[in-house]
């Protein structure tokens, strides 16, 4: 299984009628391979449209857009809203849960964190021997290391009731011994961004 994240900047003032355009197509779209979730910012880089796309594989996923576009299910007709386009291909690793329909937000956090070559190997096992712990404080929605695009970074996704959900919950950090320690070297750049979930989104 693979995760295709495509990250959309729009034109300021535009977003509704983004998530309008989108959610016209997306039924005709998910006959052909379902979305895995759809959102757009809250908090960090505003604009932004998220929607995230399983995949068996690279081959299922060139097919499945050919398809799409062939039968002419998908783009949406948005491209004049579009400041910026940009597409990432992710694996799952080992502790992600599928991507399947949830109710679990409506807040979630995408935390992606950029490491030296070769640490993200060494991290990982810290991190699965700690997550059920931390997913007592907050749901895990998935974590990922990048494959095409920007490498060797690691995506973790947290769904919150609400933002004080958030706060709550990392207060609370230290009681079980998060974020784990590794004999990984720290991140050379961390980054964030508050998304909340369309009305069409399966994971909301």
């Amino acid at each position: 299984m693979i995760y295709e994240f495509r990250t959309y900047q729009v034109k300021a003032g535009s977003l509704p009628t983004v998530l309008e355009k989108f959610q016209e197509k997306i039924d005709g779209r998910n006959e052909i391979s379902k979305i895995g979730a759809f959102w757009f910012t809250e908090i960090g880089p505003l604009n932004q449209i998220i929607h995230v796309w399983p995949y068996d594989n690279l081959e299922h996923r060139n097919e499945s857009r050919k398809e799409a576009v062939e039968k002419k299910l998908w783009p949406p007709d948005a491209s004049e809203y579009m400041v910026k386009m940009n597409s990432e291909i992710w694996n799952p690793v080992s502790f992600s849960p599928e991507f399947t329909e949830r109710n679990i937000g409506p807040f979630f956090e995408m935390r992606i964190y950029t490491y030296q070559p070769d640490q993200i190997e060494k991290m990982l096992p810290a991190w699965e021997e700690k997550i059920e712990a931390r997913s007592t404080l907050a749901p895990l929605v998935g974590a990922f290391r990048s494959d095409i695009g920007d490498v060797n970074k690691f995506m973790h996704i947290w769904a919150y009731e609400s933002l004080q959900h958030r706060t709550d919950a990392r207060e609370k950090f230290s009681s079980i011994g998060w974020p784990p320690k590794s004999n990984a070297s720290p991140p050379l750049y961390m980054e964030n961004k508050i998304v909340v979930s369309s009305n069409f989104s399966p994971i909301k």
